[in-house]
């Protein structure tokens, strides 16, 4: 039986030293270091080789044996290409990601301070600064990813649309009719909120596309609590009692995304903030 998976001998690949193999029993055939699909595959159903799978006589990665160390080559300069891109925004995303993540303190201190009513007309606007803020650190991160442009103009627009409802209710209690202008707001929020959790997805694909897949699903998380909310509002009228542990489900929802989305931003940016600087490309 020869020494690799596909029956072919180390000893006769010219291509060894170049990829720095270490023979695929021991190198790609690896689940933690493999990227030859042959030796993977072979691993991952547990053949000692390509001979004692019965699919070998019409497998067609068998047949392109010859072509797989090209292949993984082409493959690794790829990824050295990915890295290198990265690496060139790494810096520039490291930076206004970690300010969006901290201009997320002067929101929570507003929101606090919402609460206390002589104080709701100073939170209202330092609420309506950070919220323009964080529209404008959107707007200058769409240089990498359009998705940002989108939740920047979205920013814009409810904070816009929240300005007017703090002009027309003179910094008290709004009233119901307000919520001709309020729930406007919302919606387009909610738009920009999924433009920002995309944008995020987008710019980690070539740097970490487990974190990318997160920023996906927590989308998901936040349009599903979004729905048991109103869910809840229409189950209310009907059945008031789980109307509103919908609505109350929803809102912890909520309120774990937003705590998640926090950290999820905290680690985006210190992602890029701590890529390396110079990546060797093949």
């Amino acid at each position: 039986m020869a020494d690799t998976y596909c029956t072919k001998s180390c000893g006769d690949c010219a291509q060894r030293e170049e990829l720095n193999c270490p023979g695929c029993q021991a190198g790609p055939g690896s689940k933690w270091q493999g990227d030859c699909e042959i030796a993977k595959c072979c691993s991952e159903k547990g053949h000692e080789s390509c001979e004692t799978c019965s699919f070998g006589g019409t497998c067609s990665k068998l047949r392109r044996k010859d072509d797989m160390p090209d292949e993984r080559r082409r493959k690794r300069a790829l990824e050295e290409e990915k890295k290198a891109r990265v690496a060139e925004s790494a810096a520039f995303l490291g930076k206004w990601l970690w300010l969006l993540f901290w201009l997320v303190v002067p929101g929570v201190l507003a929101d606090g301070l919402g609460q206390v009513p002589k104080l709701n007309i100073p939170a209202n606007i330092l609420q309506l600064i950070c919220n323009i803020t964080y529209g404008l650190i959107l707007l200058k991160l769409a240089a990498e990813s359009d998705r940002y442009r989108s939740a920047g103009i979205c920013c814009f627009i409810a904070a816009g649309i929240a300005g007017l409802a703090i002009i027309f209710s003179g910094g008290q209690e709004l009233a119901p009719w307000t919520l001709l202008i309020t729930l406007p707001a919302g919606v387009v929020a909610l738009v920009g909120e999924y433009h920002e959790y995309m944008g995020h997805a987008e710019i980690l694909r070539d740097a970490d596309i487990t974190m990318s897949e997160k920023w996906e699903k927590l989308w998901k998380w936040y349009i599903g609590s979004f729905g048991a909310i109103l869910g809840g509002l229409i189950l209310a009228l009907i059945v008031p009692i789980l109307g509103l542990l919908a609505m109350l489900a929803g809102l912890i929802g909520i309120l774990v995304i937003g705590i998640m989305k926090l950290v999820y931003l905290y680690r985006t940016a210190k992602l890029f903030r701590e890529y390396p600087v110079s990546v060797n490309a093949t």
